[in-house]
C-alpha cells in the first residue's frame, strides 16, 4: 500500500482539523467523537496505563478490520461508562486492537495524544489486506 505525498498531506491537514476540534469539546462529546472516528478510519492512541506506562496502540471500531470471531462487543460495550457512585471515574473506550488483534480499552482522560493513521476514504480496497498490522 503507497499513499502518494497529497494523500499525506491531506491526513496531516485532517489530524490537525481533528485535533482542533477535539479540544474544544467537552468530555462527553470527546467521547462521541472519538467514537466517531474509531468507526471511520484507524487511529494511533497514545495514553497512560493505570500503571503509569506509555502506551501507543493503533485501533479501530470498523467492523472489516474486525475478525468475525472477535466481533462479540456490541455497540453499547464498546462505550462503557465507569459506574455512577464513582464520579471521578472517567469514561472507557473499548476498540479492537489492530497489532495484538484483540479487543483492549483505556480511559478518555488517560489519552495523551492521537492521530489518524489511515483514513479509510484513502484507501482502496486491496490495500486493506497489505496493512501493517
Amino acid at each position: 500500500m503507497t499513499m502518494s505525498q497529497e494523500d499525506f498531506k491531506e491526513l496531516e491537514y485532517r489530524n490537525s482539523c481533528v485535533s482542533e476540534h477535539y479540544e474544544d469539546l467537552d468530555a462527553d462529546k470527546q467521547h462521541e467523537y472519538l467514537k466517531i472516528l474509531l468507526s471511520e478510519d484507524i487511529l494511533l492512541v497514545t495514553f497512560t496505563k493505570k500503571n503509569g506506562d506509555l502506551r501507543k496502540m493503533y485501533c479501530t471500531l470498523q467492523d472489516e478490520f474486525v475478525p468475525d470471531h472477535k466481533k462479540y462487543f456490541s455497540e453499547n460495550e464498546s462505550s462503557k461508562r465507569a459506574a455512577p457512585s464513582d464520579a471521578e471515574s472517567p469514561q472507557v473506550v473499548a476498540v479492537y486492537d489492530m497489532e495484538k488483534a484483540d479487543w483492549r480499552s483505556f480511559r478518555m482522560n488517560s489519552i495523551t495524544t492521537f492521530e489518524i493513521v489511515f483514513e479509510k476514504s484513502l484507501l482502496e480496497d486491496d490495500d486493506i489486506e497489505d496493512l501493517p498490522f
